[in-house]
């Protein structure tokens, strides 16, 4: 029999965690049941990434939910790679394609998959929720996403399946040394880092604050922060995150590297990994971090509680609270043992939930199922 081809669409060609998720799911597919086709912008990191490892991209632009004209376009388009490509199965990405996705899954007697990324923040608006009638399963990365559809018909059709990682991508004994030398951070230096892209509700100020905190007990302390902006509104945040280190006298002990494309060194120069954000769905530097060695110092709020134990694998922190976060630094920096204790469990907890054969088999296992007939759920 031939593979199943399933047919996943995107709405950009940025390149963020939600798509490094997306791409190291499309790898690591049993070609034996599966073959991959996206439908997504033509130009950009993730397409190109794709292309890369030898995955068909069909480049279209989605339009935004209220462009009624460019959702028709969308629909016209996707009818015509459906019956080109024979696809088995769509998946779709986010609200932006998840229509289309719905439409015309039901039109063709395509089944449907939605993936649920994010936690809703004040003032949106749940389209999932509306319309979640149209797929037949609703993957969410985390039991906080998934709780907007629990106290609905949508319970059934959801389910979490958390992201992962690549596990022997992740060398516990590579150095951070050449890192630390490039960017001149003393190699008997603390390092406390946050890795990943630069936006106003990522919480680096928070860190940054935090390190203010901790100023003139720790003299010997570095920040290093690791990423760019991707979305034109964060454009603007690099700059206000160096004014802000400036202002509270910082500079010479905050480090800016931009966007890097292996993020492991870094890993490696760190002592303790921050994630600052409000919400965050399933933070995949939370993976990285941990499958690195090190421990991980995270927001209470979001997916987060779910991928770091508090206590064992790292500590958690109210989101914005430079001072709740300073005190959980201080007291890992008081106690190195723990660093080293915490870092150690991260590494296990990796190993035993969260590596990308696990995320895999859990795919597959929801695709086999809608295409073998064996759940009917959604009509």
């Amino acid at each position: 029999m031939n593979p199943h081809v399933i047919l996943y669409l995107h709405h950009t060609g940025r390149f963020a965690g939600a798509e490094n998720s997306l791409l190291h799911l499309a790898v690591h597919l049993d070609e034996s049941l599966f073959t991959p086709i996206f439908i997504c912008p033509g130009e950009g990191e993730f397409p190109r990434r794709l292309r890369e490892r030898g995955i068909t991209v069909i480049p279209h632009e989605f339009g935004a939910n209220r462009q009624l004209l460019r959702l028709v376009k969308s629909l016209l388009f996707l009818h015509t790679v459906l019956r080109r490509e024979e696809i088995a199965l769509l998946h779709a990405n986010g609200p932006q394609t998840n229509i289309p996705a719905g439409i015309m899954g039901r039109i063709m007697g395509v089944p449907v998959v939605w993936h649920a990324r994010n936690c809703l923040r004040e003032g949106m608006i749940d389209i999932d929720r509306l319309i979640g009638f149209l797929p037949q399963r609703i993957i969410c990365n985390s039991e906080a996403v998934r709780s907007r559809f629990l106290d609905s018909a949508l319970s059934e059709k959801s389910l979490t399946i958390l992201n992962s990682i690549s596990l022997p991508e992740y060398d516990l004994g590579l150095s951070g040394k050449d890192a630390r030398e490039t960017w001149n951070i003393p190699v008997t230096a603390k390092v406390v880092g946050m890795i990943g892209r630069l936006g106003y509700e990522k919480g680096h100020q928070t860190l940054i604050e935090a390190m203010k905190i901790l100023n003139d007990r720790f003299p010997d302390l570095w920040l290093l922060i690791v990423g760019g902006h991707v979305f034109d509104d964060d454009k603007r945040i690099p700059e206000y995150l160096r004014e802000a280190a400036a202002k509270l006298g910082l500079s010479d002990r905050v480090v800016f590297t931009g966007h890097q494309d292996n993020v492991l060194p870094f890993y490696a120069a760190l002592d303790i990994s921050v994630l600052a954000t409000d919400r965050e769905a399933c933070g995949r530097v939370l993976f990285e971090a941990m499958a690195m060695g090190k421990p991980v110092i995270g927001t209470d709020n979001g997916g987060t509680p779910e991928i770091v134990v508090d206590g064992e694998t790292g500590l958690l922190f109210p989101y914005g609270d430079a001072r709740a976060l300073a005190d959980r630094i201080s007291w890992l920096l008081e106690r190195p043992e723990e660093i080293s204790r915490m870092g150690q469990a991260g590494r296990r907890r990796i190993e035993a939930h969260f590596t990308i054969e696990q995320y895999v088999e859990k795919t597959q296992r929801v695709y086999l199922e809608l295409l073998e007939g064996k759940d009917a759920l959604g009509g």
